[in-house]
């Protein structure tokens, strides 16, 4: 019998995409082989697969190297699926929105941790995916590795989602945490964070909400079908967080949160006061996501939500990709 190979492509060649190409070519997924990545320096091919001593660190050492954009490695139509790993981009969703458009029109499938596109156009990259055949999975957007979007959709399909609440940002989360356990002031807290690596050297995107705003669209939208954009959501972030207001939600058995929420009323992100015993109320780096059901009721979910748990998320959708195209006997 004639063994079948997902021929694998991925585009964004950074913390991610350096992880993901090793285990993929080191054979984490069954039956998947890694034959491009491209990054914004140029690609590198190999029709028979990489093995984990191809892989560079850098895309410029690889005597391979091809200086071309990578829609020019998309469109070699030598690949059953593309991983897209490009920063996001929440102005427009470039380069990642034309890459997956690009993919999606060839019928190709795509896996993606990249939020801009996923957030800005949504519908119509699901249209076009349903139009062309094509699967685009995007659990790594949110949460880093928590199967949020599969938990509901693949495990509670049958029930209706009614709310949305919690905590989706790992940089605030850790600010908070400082000052509520150590007393920081939150500059003290922010720069703390970026010496470990967990802030941004520009965290504006963090520190506003504007982040958490991002992946609230993107679980409004795919599990809720909400069809909301970024604008639509009223966004407070913490930079007006003081230290004595910490102090006083801690006499008081609680503590301040920068929490997402999408229900019947939209969506809204905003600092809030949690008490200590609820059951989102985690800390340092952790997300905590609670969902609200029709029959089930409220179920929480936490994890790590982003690093290198997000590289769980791609293996799986990866995963889901060849496990479905086996049955459907495409490839």
């Amino acid at each position: 019998m004639k063994r079948i190979m997902l021929r694998c492509i991925i585009v964004g060649y950074g913390f991610l995409g350096k992880r993901l190409a090793k285990l993929i070519a080191s054979g984490a997924v069954r039956g998947v082989k890694l034959v491009g990545i491209a990054s914004s320096k140029g690609y590198i091919y190999k029709e028979d697969g990489f093995l984990p001593s191809d892989l560079p660190d850098d895309l410029r050492s690889s005597s391979m190297l091809r200086p071309a954009p990578a829609s020019e490695l998309i469109d070699k139509r030598i690949a059953d699926l593309l991983v897209e790993l490009t920063p996001t981009n929440i102005r427009d969703g470039e380069p990642g929105l034309s890459h997956i458009k690009l993919a999606l029109e060839q019928g190709m499938d795509v896996v993606t941790a990249n939020k801009g596109p996923i957030a800005l156009a949504y519908e119509e990259l699901m249209g076009l995916a349903e139009e062309r055949g094509a699967m685009l999975l995007h659990e790594a957007t949110v949460g880093g590795g928590i199967p949020l979007i599969s938990l509901k959709n693949r495990c509670l399909a049958a029930d209706e989602l009614l709310s949305i609440k919690g905590i989706l940002n790992g940089t605030t989360n850790y600010i908070l945490s400082r000052m509520h356990f150590e007393e920081m002031t939150l500059d003290l807290a922010l720069r703390e964070a970026q010496m470990l690596g967990i802030a941004e050297r520009d965290p504006t995107l963090d520190l506003e909400g504007v982040d958490t705003a991002l992946k609230l669209v993107i679980l409004a939208n795919s599990l809720m079908n909400m069809g909301k954009r970024l604008s639509d959501v009223k966004i407070k972030g913490i930079t007006g967080i003081t230290s004595e207001a910490i102090a006083a939600a801690k006499e008081s058995g609680m503590t301040i949160k920068l929490i997402g929420i999408a229900d019947e009323d939209g969506l809204r992100v905003a600092p809030k006061l949690v008490r200590l015993n609820d059951p989102i109320c985690v800390h340092g780096t952790l997300n905590a996501v609670s969902f609200n059901f029709r029959i089930l009721g409220r179920l929480t979910i936490i994890g790590e939500g982003a690093g290198e748990s997000t590289v769980s998320a791609l293996i799986n959708d990866i995963h889901e990709v060849m496990k479905t195209r086996m049955r459907s006997n495409r490839i």
